[in-house]
Protein backbone atom coordinates (compact mmCIF):
# COMPACT_ATOMS: atom_id res chain seq x y z
CA UNK A 1 0.00 0.00 0.00
CA UNK A 2 1.65 3.48 -1.06
CA UNK A 3 2.23 5.61 1.94
CA UNK A 4 -0.12 8.98 1.70
CA UNK A 5 1.76 12.30 1.05
CA UNK A 6 0.41 15.25 2.39
CA UNK A 7 0.98 17.99 0.99
CA UNK A 8 3.08 21.26 2.70
CA UNK A 9 0.45 23.27 3.64
CA UNK A 10 -1.31 20.24 5.07
CA UNK A 11 1.55 18.89 7.42
CA UNK A 12 1.43 22.89 8.48
CA UNK A 13 -2.27 22.55 9.55
CA UNK A 14 -1.39 19.07 11.76
CA UNK A 15 1.54 20.44 13.41
CA UNK A 16 -0.65 23.88 14.26
CA UNK A 17 -3.75 22.17 15.26
CA UNK A 18 -1.69 19.38 17.44
CA UNK A 19 -0.25 22.30 19.39
CA UNK A 20 -2.83 24.47 19.96
CA UNK A 21 -4.85 21.42 21.47
CA UNK A 22 -2.26 20.67 23.35
CA UNK A 23 -1.57 23.65 24.93
CA UNK A 24 -5.34 24.19 25.51
CA UNK A 25 -6.09 20.61 26.88
CA UNK A 26 -2.89 21.25 29.71
CA UNK A 27 -4.42 24.26 30.52
CA UNK A 28 -8.29 22.95 31.30
CA UNK A 29 -6.51 19.23 32.53
CA UNK A 30 -5.52 21.29 35.29
CA UNK A 31 -8.46 22.49 36.53
CA UNK A 32 -9.68 19.36 38.01
CA UNK A 33 -6.68 18.30 39.56
CA UNK A 34 -6.53 21.48 41.80
CA UNK A 35 -8.04 19.50 45.22
CA UNK A 36 -5.19 17.18 44.56
CA UNK A 37 -2.54 19.97 43.92
CA UNK A 38 -3.16 21.77 46.55
CA UNK A 39 -3.14 18.66 49.12
CA UNK A 40 -0.52 17.03 47.79
CA UNK A 41 1.61 20.38 48.37
CA UNK A 42 0.22 21.08 51.84
CA UNK A 43 -1.40 24.53 50.40
CA UNK A 44 -5.22 25.93 50.56
CA UNK A 45 -6.70 25.89 47.16
CA UNK A 46 -6.76 29.35 47.02
CA UNK A 47 -2.84 29.36 46.35
CA UNK A 48 -3.21 26.46 44.23
CA UNK A 49 -5.37 28.42 41.99
CA UNK A 50 -2.55 30.69 40.97
CA UNK A 51 -1.21 27.72 38.84
CA UNK A 52 -4.09 28.08 36.97
CA UNK A 53 -4.29 31.94 37.25
CA UNK A 54 -0.35 31.91 36.65
CA UNK A 55 -0.71 30.32 33.49
CA UNK A 56 -3.51 31.59 31.74
CA UNK A 57 -2.87 34.90 32.84
CA UNK A 58 0.52 34.74 31.09
CA UNK A 59 -1.31 33.44 27.79
CA UNK A 60 -3.60 36.22 27.88
CA UNK A 61 -0.93 39.10 28.93
CA UNK A 62 1.57 38.07 25.96
CA UNK A 63 -0.82 36.44 23.00
CA UNK A 64 -1.17 39.66 21.02
CA UNK A 65 3.12 40.82 21.84
CA UNK A 66 4.39 37.24 20.39
CA UNK A 67 1.94 37.41 17.61
CA UNK A 68 3.74 40.82 16.54
CA UNK A 69 7.18 39.25 17.29
CA UNK A 70 6.34 36.27 15.44
CA UNK A 71 5.69 39.01 12.56
CA UNK A 72 9.11 40.93 13.03
CA UNK A 73 11.50 37.36 13.30
CA UNK A 74 9.34 34.47 11.70
CA UNK A 75 6.62 32.73 12.67
CA UNK A 76 7.90 29.54 12.38
CA UNK A 77 10.75 30.42 14.46
CA UNK A 78 8.63 31.73 17.40
CA UNK A 79 6.01 28.73 17.07
CA UNK A 80 8.76 26.07 17.34
CA UNK A 81 10.98 28.05 20.42
CA UNK A 82 7.30 28.18 22.30
CA UNK A 83 6.59 24.84 21.64
CA UNK A 84 10.35 24.25 23.22
CA UNK A 85 9.57 26.00 26.28
CA UNK A 86 5.96 24.82 26.38
CA UNK A 87 7.79 21.09 27.14
CA UNK A 88 10.13 22.68 29.29
CA UNK A 89 7.71 24.27 31.57
CA UNK A 90 5.71 21.40 31.46
CA UNK A 91 9.16 18.88 32.47
CA UNK A 92 9.66 21.57 35.41
CA UNK A 93 6.70 21.37 36.31
CA UNK A 94 6.20 17.89 37.02
CA UNK A 95 9.18 17.46 39.19
CA UNK A 96 8.37 20.52 41.19
CA UNK A 97 9.31 20.56 44.93
CA UNK A 98 6.76 23.07 45.94
CA UNK A 99 3.58 25.03 45.10
CA UNK A 100 5.78 27.81 44.47
CA UNK A 101 7.99 26.33 41.65
CA UNK A 102 4.62 25.20 40.10
CA UNK A 103 3.17 27.98 39.80
CA UNK A 104 6.60 29.27 37.94
CA UNK A 105 6.93 26.39 35.45
CA UNK A 106 3.03 27.14 35.10
CA UNK A 107 4.02 30.45 34.13
CA UNK A 108 6.84 29.09 31.70
CA UNK A 109 4.23 26.94 30.23
CA UNK A 110 1.81 30.31 29.36
CA UNK A 111 4.74 31.70 27.67
CA UNK A 112 5.51 28.73 25.20
CA UNK A 113 1.99 28.71 24.88
CA UNK A 114 1.48 32.20 23.89
CA UNK A 115 4.18 32.11 21.35
CA UNK A 116 2.71 28.25 19.90
CA UNK A 117 -1.12 30.15 19.85
CA UNK A 118 -0.34 33.81 18.73
CA UNK A 119 1.98 32.30 15.79
CA UNK A 120 -0.71 29.60 14.60
CA UNK A 121 -3.33 31.68 13.00
CA UNK A 122 -1.22 33.55 11.66
CA UNK A 123 0.88 30.66 10.23
CA UNK A 124 -2.71 28.70 9.16
CA UNK A 125 -3.73 32.29 7.19
CA UNK A 126 -0.11 32.43 5.05
CA UNK A 127 -0.30 28.84 4.40
CA UNK A 128 -3.49 28.14 2.97
CA UNK A 129 -5.41 30.38 0.65
CA UNK A 130 -8.19 32.65 0.67
CA UNK A 131 -10.96 30.71 -0.41
CA UNK A 132 -9.89 27.80 2.13
CA UNK A 133 -9.01 29.81 5.32
CA UNK A 134 -12.09 30.09 7.06
CA UNK A 135 -12.62 26.30 6.45
CA UNK A 136 -9.26 26.15 8.09
CA UNK A 137 -9.47 28.59 11.05
CA UNK A 138 -12.82 27.13 11.74
CA UNK A 139 -11.62 23.71 12.13
CA UNK A 140 -8.23 25.02 14.23
CA UNK A 141 -10.86 26.29 16.38
CA UNK A 142 -12.94 22.84 17.01
CA UNK A 143 -9.24 21.57 17.71
CA UNK A 144 -9.63 24.48 20.55
CA UNK A 145 -12.84 23.41 21.38
CA UNK A 146 -12.08 19.55 21.52
CA UNK A 147 -8.92 20.39 23.70
CA UNK A 148 -11.44 22.50 26.34
CA UNK A 149 -13.87 19.41 26.34
CA UNK A 150 -10.96 16.61 26.17
CA UNK A 151 -9.04 18.13 29.36
CA UNK A 152 -10.95 18.00 32.12
CA UNK A 153 -12.28 14.47 31.19
CA UNK A 154 -8.81 13.28 30.53
CA UNK A 155 -7.36 14.87 34.18
CA UNK A 156 -10.01 14.07 35.89
CA UNK A 157 -8.98 10.26 34.53
CA UNK A 158 -5.78 10.96 35.42
CA UNK A 159 -5.94 12.12 39.15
Amino acid sequence: MPAIRLEHKHRVFLVCVIGIFITVFDTSSSIVALPTIAHEFGTDLSTAQWVILGNGLTIAALLVPMGRLSDQLGRKRIYVVGALIFTLGAIIASFSGSISHLIAARVVVGIGSAMTQGTAMAILVGSFAIRERAKVLGMQLGFVGLGQIAGPATGGLVV
